[in-house]
């Protein structure tokens, strides 16, 4: 008999929160915990139908349930083996077993029956089963359910308590739904999670975490619309990493990988959950800040300067100079993203030829600033 371990929502969520960034071995894994727990769960509630039954007389019956928690034992040493779809497969051949002996003894009214049902659900998600094969064992379970009804419609209930009967039959009925549900639940949170983990993975770049460019432009767009409501400011910087091919050509490109990722973990640390970072492509990056003036952005990009010229100190290779090149401009509220990034672009420019490991602040930006102003 397959009965639920029934587990909080909560923890399938905690579970594949985990699986996330190892995809679909941490995933299996999150079937094999809730397997087991099921596992377990049944071998107790059939060690307890054996001195239940025995109770009643139906002594018979006591003894199929010893059998039957030796194959729920049986099924849990497979699962600990790694053997999850032979595990499965023990399952549900114990489930029809019992079903079927004990509709012939007790008849159907106590609702033993219904397991069948969840068990064509199970192996469903027998993944190591074809479709077409595990449908035929599904629909084999539902024919079995329907022949029950045929060969034991007449036999009735002939032991102790028998006015019990009727809610015995609606204690199963929903226990052997239970599963169903939660398994429906199951697959609902894996899919969602798998959804979110494949959109996550389009939209960063594979070796910064940062998102990339094609993304972005979503996420920028809808935080100038958001910017507009609230009107709030939003600044846009364009940076790049000075003399990054002498990087690669002189230290390898794992090395100058190792700097792309330590500029991104920099970049991380000083902007605010709302703000955005992109690697926009190559050495060149994109921050957009928001809720910032230009004054505002233009002293956390310093500071962000400041902190990765200290990067040299952190490499294996004491020549190893990281500085990097800074174009600020604060957008304005009718101009196009376009626009602002072509603005950002050329201060990102004047930055390179002032002589690099700069900031620059576009034209027409903060009073505070001149125009093209420039702090190295």
């Amino acid at each position: 008999m397959l009965l639920p371990c029934v587990l909080e929502v909560g923890l399938i969520k905690h579970l594949l929160k985990q699986s996330k960034q190892s995809g679909l071995e941490e995933i299996e894994h999150v079937k094999f915990l809730i397997i087991s727990k099921i596992a377990y769960f049944a071998l107790i509630v059939h060690a307890l139908l054996i001195p239940a039954f025995a109770h009643i007389g139906a002594n018979m019956l006591a003894l199929v349930n010893i059998l039957s928690v030796f194959a729920w034992a049986s099924g849990i040493f497979l699962i600990k083996q790694g053997l999850t779809s032979l595990a499965l497969r023990v399952f549900c051949l114990e489930v029809i077993i019992h079903a079927v002996i004990v509709c012939a003894t007790l008849g159907l009214g106590a609702g033993f029956q219904f397991y069948l049902w969840t068990v064509s659900c199970i192996l469903m998600i027998d993944y190591q089963l074809t479709f077409k094969r595990a449908a035929f064992y599904s629909l084999m379970m539902i024919a079995t359910f329907a022949l029950l009804y045929v060969f034991f419609a007449d036999v009735q209930y002939s032991f102790a308590y028998p006015e019990l009967l009727p809610h015995v039959n609606v204690i199963n009925i929903i226990i052997a739904g239970l599963p169903m549900v939660y398994g429906m639940g199951l697959i609902r949170e894996i899919t969602l999670s798998q959804r979110v983990e494949l959109t996550d993975m389009a939209a960063r770049d594979p070796l910064t975490k940062l998102y990339n460019r094609r993304f972005a432009k979503k996420l920028i767009t809808a935080a100038h619309q958001k910017s507009i409501e609230l009107e709030s400011n939003l600044c846009i910087v364009m940076a790049d990493i000075d003399k990054f091919k002498n990087i690669n050509d002189n230290y390898g490109h794992e090395k100058g990988d190792t700097v792309l990722i330590n500029v991104a973990r920099l970049i991380r640390q000083f902007i605010d959950d709302d703000d955005i970072a992109v690697r926009w492509g190559g050495e060149e990056f994109l921050i957009l800040l928001t809720n910032t003036d230009a004054k505002q952005a233009f002293a956390k990009i310093e500071a962000l300067r400041l902190k990765i010229a200290e990067l040299e100190a952190h490499h294996e290779f004491p020549d190893l100079k990281v500085t990097m090149s800074f174009g600020l401009i604060e957008w304005q509220p009718l101009a196009s993203i376009e626009k602002m990034l072509q603005h950002a672009d050329e201060a990102l420019y004047k930055s390179k030829h002032a002589g690099r490991n700069q900031t620059t602040v576009a034209k027409g930006q903060h009073p505070a600033f001149k125009d093209a102003d420039a702090v190295n």
